[in-house]
């Protein structure tokens, strides 16, 4: 499975994860199956809010569920009509435990209630 996770840090498997998904300056694209790591920047991480749009970054590397501490409402909305699956990492802090927690099956998948408000919401 190819998953998406915003981060702040480019630091390979020990990258800090980012708290919001749309504003995040990095994004990793991890094979789970082969454990290929591929980290680029967001150009789109200036945006105005709820403006985002890195599904089509996502349609190009074949992801098929995101991991992230942070996502809006529309921003789910979209990746959900698009095939991809979301997940919330709310108490996990790295690119790794975010992996280890999908792997083990603990990561949660995303609710309405865990959705954003606004980039002040952490």
């Amino acid at each position: 499975m190819i998953v998406a996770v915003p981060l702040e840090t480019s630091e390979g498997l020990d990258s800090q994860m980012c708290e919001h998904f749309g504003s995040s300056p990095l994004y990793a694209f991890c094979d789970t199956g082969s454990g290929r790591l591929q980290i680029v920047d967001n150009s789109n991480s200036g945006h105005e809010h709820g403006q985002c749009s890195p599904i089509n970054d996502f349609s190009r590397h074949n992801v098929e569920a995101v991991l992230c501490k942070g996502i809006g409402r529309r921003a789910i909305q979209k990746l959900k009509m698009s095939g991809i699956e979301v997940f919330i990492a709310e108490e996990l802090s790295t690119l790794s435990q975010a992996l280890g927690s999908l792997k083990s099956g603990t990561m949660h998948a995303v609710q309405d209630q865990d959705a954003c408000q606004g980039h002040n919401c952490h």
